[in-house]
């Protein structure tokens, strides 16, 4: 398996999962995928380059330390490429935004759900112009891609220990 930012980290642990200890020392966040739900359902369709937001690292130097893990071939990027700052500025739409209801990533998960699923069915049933928030321990990469896909305007910001992400219809 070659290693390269689209590679699904569930994927990338189930042909080699000696590399979950160096994802681990890489980012606490990381510790997250020790959780069995976890693993089950946001590692299956995270990418490691939506992980390495998640942790907080630049995609490039993810990949180059799990490739060296391995033994690949590791291509050193170029001086002064530095990995863009991923927070986008604050919309107009969600300055001083209240949401007209909050969903616990945390609690979809223990239910079996998908933050991506439930997010989405409420956004596409919302009225246009409808704000959802949702609170996600860790940044929510796959969850912002997808939803982003789908056409759906998202921000997200960090409140204290969780993650909030608000979307509008």
């Amino acid at each position: 398996m070659e290693i390269n930012g689209d590679t699904k980290v569930g994927a990338l642990l189930d042909a080699h999962p000696e590399l979950e200890a160096v994802l681990i020392t890489l980012s606490p966040e990381f510790k997250r995928l020790e959780n069995p739900l976890l693993r089950r359902t946001v590692a299956r369709i995270a990418t490691l380059s939506q992980a390495a937001r998640i942790g907080g690292i630049p995609a490039p130097d993810l990949v180059r330390t799990l490739r060296r893990a391995l033994g690949q071939e590791v291509v050193e990027p170029p001086p002064g490429h530095e990995a863009p700052d991923t927070l986008e500025p604050e919309p107009e739409w969600a300055r001083g935004a209240a949401p007209s209801e909050w969903l616990d990533a945390e609690r979809i998960l223990a239910g079996s759900g998908s933050p991506v699923g439930v997010l989405g069915a409420r956004l596409a049933e919302a009225a246009p112009g409808t704000i959802l928030g949702l609170r996600v321990p860790f940044y929510p990469a796959p969850l912002v891609d997808a939803l982003r896909q789908r056409g759906f305007a998202l921000h997200t910001r960090e409140a204290g220990a969780v993650w909030e992400v608000l979307a509008r219809a």
